[in-house]
């Protein structure tokens, strides 16, 4: 029996050993396998984030994008009344002495020598001379009615100009305020995508420690399996020869007595056959009787 323990000793301990080192790996895997789950939560988080950073980053782009077109336009508007503003000007400047005529001081001439004429108080070379300055005259005052028109339309178109450089400079202000938050808004994107491939890179290196775990963990599960299954057979065996170690101790006893026996028939067959009157004794009545019984 002492021997059957001495034996069994050491399986039993290195069992327990597997069982140990089996509960520390699978807590490890554990570990990993928690760590790893959480990376991945993160990283979807992140993701999440960036796409509506990058949704926002796309919509202020856009917009940048529809007020420039509003700006140039308005600089395209700018650039065409300065042209036209221009060709008055050279209308104007066509014109000798347009802005030295007083229109009303023309008109009142005008009238002054019609009068004159109407009233007949005057020659009649003085009547021609009239008459010609009243022409010179009307000629001008035509004259500086338009540019008096152009000095109006021109006036206008200023207004236009001043009008138009105030959107176009109202839209490039909006467009510096769109670019500096599409500025920020680029940067975030750029920082929580570094910070998606830095957290994609723990994620591995977690799995990877969790699949090295796993498999060691597989490993010794295995052995320990084996070992226990080792155990079993050793167990099964060990009955197996004290079954057949009882059953050869069994035999060995049957034969010894068998063997004492014969010999007692043998010392009580001589005193049967034996010369001379000799007692047998209960004991040899016995081994007889048993030998002829085991014949």
């Amino acid at each position: 029996m002492g021997e059957e323990n001495n034996t069994s000793q050491p399986e039993t301990q290195d069992i327990s050993s597997l069982k140990a080192k089996l509960d520390e790996l699978n807590t490890e895997k554990e570990k990993w396998f928690v760590k790893k789950e959480e990376l991945k939560q993160k990283i979807a988080d992140l993701i999440k984030e960036v796409r509506e950073v990058k949704a926002k980053n796309d919509s202020l782009s856009h917009n940048i994008k529809e007020v420039k077109e509003k700006r140039d336009a308005q600089n395209a508007e700018v650039k065409r009344l300065i042209d036209e503003i221009k060709e008055i000007n050279k209308k104007r400047d066509t014109k000798v002495t347009l802005d030295k005529k007083d229109p009303v001081a023309l008109k009142r001439r005008i009238e002054q020598l019609t009068a004159r004429i109407e009233t007949g108080a005057v020659s009649f070379d003085d009547e021609k001379k009239c008459m010609k300055e009243i022409k010179q005259l009307k000629k001008e005052l035509e004259l500086a009615k338009s540019s008096m028109d152009a000095g109006k339309e021109a006036h206008e178109v200023s207004k236009k100009i001043d009008i138009s450089k105030k959107k176009a400079e109202e839209f490039h202000a909006m467009i510096s305020g769109l670019a500096k938050e599409n500025k920020e808004a680029y940067k975030e994107f750029t920082r929580l995508s570094k910070e998606i491939n830095r957290v994609k890179k723990e994620q591995e290196d977690a799995f990877d420690k969790f699949i090295k775990f796993k498999q060691e963990f597989s490993e010794i599960n295995k052995g320990l399996k084996d070992e226990i299954k080792k155990v079993n057979v050793d167990k099964r065996d060990q009955k197996q020869v004290q079954k057949k170690r009882k059953e050869r101790a069994a035999t060995e006893r049957k034969e010894v007595e068998h063997k004492k026996l014969e010999e007692k028939k043998e010392k009580v067959e001589e005193k049967i056959k034996g010369k001379g009157k000799k007692i047998l004794t209960t004991e040899d009545l016995i081994a007889f009787q048993g030998e002829e019984e085991e014949k």
